[in-house]
C-alpha cells in the first residue's frame, strides 16, 4: 500500500506559486483559522469526520465526500463543533489566472467559476463522483512537485477535471440557501472588517463596542462565537499578521511595527516570537538571506 503523505500546516494566507499548491491536512491546528480573504480560489474536500465552513455568513455543513469552492475575496472560516481534534481533509488552492487559462475553452464552466458564487460554494457530488475526485485529489498531491517531462501537462489535465466536477456540482445548487450563519451577524463581521482596515489607529472593545451599538460584554461574546476569537485577539491577530507580511516585503521592523499599530517594539517582539516562533530579526534574516 502506497504511503499517503501528509503536510505539516502553514499558517499563511498567500500563494507561493503562480498556478496551484496542494496540501493534505489531518491536524487539529488549521481548524482554528480566523477570517480571511484571499486573491485565489480554495477547495476544500473532506475526507473523514465533519465540519462546518462559513462563507460570506453563510454556514455550510460538510460530511465526508463533501467540497467547498472559496472564489477570490470571499471571506470565510472552518467551524468546528466540539473538541479540537485532527480532521483529514485536501485543500488545493489555485490562482485565479490559472483558473482562467485552464477555462478559456469551457465557457459554461469559465461562466460557473468566474460569475456571483455567493451561496453557491457547497459541492455535494454523488458516490461515484465522490470516488472519483478523492482519486484525483490523491493523484495531484502525488504529482507535486515532481518536473518530469510531462508533469505540468498531468497536473494541468487533472486539475481539469476536478473544476469540471465542481461545475457540475454548482449547476445543481439547492432553492434555498443555507441559513444565516448567527445572530448580530452583519455588526460583527462590520467591527470585524474596520478592525482590518484601521490596524494603525488606536483600536478598542470599548470603542468597537460604541461605534457598533452594543455594550463591551455583548460584542465579545457576538464576536467570540461568529469569528472565533475575542475582538483584542483578533487585533493582536491581524497587526502580526500585517507586520510579518510587510517584513516580508523588506519592510524594517520598526516600521513594520509602527504601521501596523503596536505602540511598543518591545511588545511587539514578544507577541511576533509567540506567534511564529522566531523574532522579528531572525524572520527578516531568513528573508533576505
Amino acid at each position: 500500500m502506497a504511503t499517503v503523505k501528509l503536510n505539516p500546516f502553514d499558517h499563511r494566507q498567500y500563494m507561493r506559486r503562480e498556478d496551484i499548491e496542494i496540501f493534505h491536512y489531518n491536524n487539529a491546528s488549521s481548524c482554528a483559522c480566523a477570517p480571511h480573504r484571499h486573491d485565489f480560489y480554495e477547495l476544500y474536500f473532506l475526507l473523514e469526520d465533519d465540519i462546518d465552513i462559513i462563507v460570506d455568513g453563510l454556514r455550510y455543513s460538510l460530511r465526508p465526500g463533501s467540497m467547498i469552492l472559496v472564489a477570490p475575496g470571499q471571506l470565510h472560516r472552518p467551524d468546528v463543533a466540539g473538541p479540537v481534534r485532527n480532521i483529514d481533509r485536501f485543500v488545493l488552492w489555485l490562482s485565479e489566472a490559472y483558473v482562467r487559462a485552464l477555462t478559456g475553452a469551457l465557457p459554461h464552466l469559465r461562466y460557473a467559476l468566474l460569475g456571483d458564487m455567493t451561496g453557491r460554494n457547497l459541492i455535494q457530488p454523488d458516490e461515484d463522483t465522490c470516488a472519483t475526485v478523492r482519486q484525483l485529489l490523491f493523484a495531484l498531491h502525488r504529482e507535486d512537485g515532481e518536473d518530469g517531462p510531462d508533469a505540468e501537462s498531468l497536473r494541468r489535465s487533472i486539475v481539469t477535471q476536478l473544476l469540471i466536477y465542481c461545475g457540475r456540482g454548482i449547476a445543481r445548487v439547492p432553492e434555498t440557501l443555507p441559513h444565516r450563519a448567527e445572530l448580530r451577524y452583519h455588526e460583527v463581521m462590520a467591527a470585524y472588517e474596520y478592525i482590518v482596515t484601521h490596524l494603525r489607529d488606536e483600536l478598542s472593545v470599548a470603542g468597537l463596542a460604541e461605534m457598533y451599538f452594543m455594550d463591551k460584554n455583548t460584542l465579545t461574546r457576538q464576536f467570540k462565537r461568529i469569528v472565533g476569537m475575542t475582538p483584542g485577539e483578533c487585533i493582536r491577530r491581524h497587526r502580526l499578521e500585517a507586520a510579518h507580511t510587510l517584513i516580508r516585503q523588506g519592510a524594517p521592523m520598526k516600521q513594520a511595527c509602527a504601521e501596523c499599530g503596536f505602540a511598543d517594539y518591545s511588545a511587539f517582539y514578544r507577541a511576533f516570537r509567540q506567534t511564529y516562533g522566531q523574532s522579528p530579526s531572525a524572520f527578516a534574516g531568513e528573508v533576505t538571506g
